[in-house]
């Protein structure tokens, strides 16, 4: 009986460290659609001189673009990883002459995910937390309307997501949560200065392919 714990032991131990270097230490690049809904954007408005700041709520239409990742699983429970993130956005802000516009956000992310195995050495499911926090960059009209200006900002948010990956290192993924970006711009009135900015929320829904190396 000893003897045969032993042989079956011997089989089984490769492939189970294959599934354990794949499901919790394989790095990992991934991409995927980006989705926003019920966003509000806010406007504020602080003027040299004002001893109060404006501020103004829009809906925000809906939101579309895309991710790229890249991550490395540092423990069982906790993987790092940095993305760039596209995202076109559209609002109807009187006295402003926006129509879609882009943003763009580099960030660098923490996920806490718990791995589990389907498929016994095939298939594997990680529900996960993922909260993201990086530099933001929208291009919106500059002063006169007559080209663009980069308005520098930050970003952050929360998602809740589950990831799918076969053991050949394939898999997809489905994250859903809160989405918020803010701007700034100082701008020219008179012989005032301006200080403008945009902060933006909305329901973040992102669905995406990802690549385990070593798969």
């Amino acid at each position: 009986m000893t003897r045969l714990l032993l042989v079956l032991a011997c089989l089984l131990a490769p492939s189970l460290a294959h599934a354990q270097e794949l499901d919790d230490r394989s790095p990992r690049v991934a991409m995927n659609l980006a989705l926003g809904f019920g966003g509000e954007i806010v406007q504020s408005i602080d003027a040299e001189g004002s001893f109060f700041d404006t501020r103004r709520d829009f809906e925000l239409d809906a939101s579309v673009g895309f991710d790229v990742r890249g991550e490395l699983p540092v423990l069982d429970f906790l993987v790092v990883g940095g993305m760039f993130t596209f995202l076109s956005v559209d609002t109807d802000l009187p006295g402003e002459d926006f129509e879609r516009e882009e943003t763009f956000a580099f960030d660098g992310y923490l996920r806490g995910r718990w791995v589990f195995e389907v498929v016994a050495d095939t298939l594997f499911v990680e529900p996960y937390v993922l909260l993201p926090l990086g530099f933001s960059m929208a291009v919106l009209p500059d002063d006169d309307g007559s080209g663009d200006d980069v308005w520098p900002g930050w970003n952050t948010g929360a998602l809740l997501g589950a990831q799918v990956l076969h053991a050949s290192g394939f898999g997809g993924y489905l994250e859903m949560g809160w989405r918020h970006t803010e701007v700034y711009h100082q701008r020219s009135i008179g012989s005032s200065r301006v200080d403008l900015g945009f902060a933006l929320n909305e329901f973040a829904l992102n669905l995406g392919f990802v690549y385990a190396f070593g798969g």
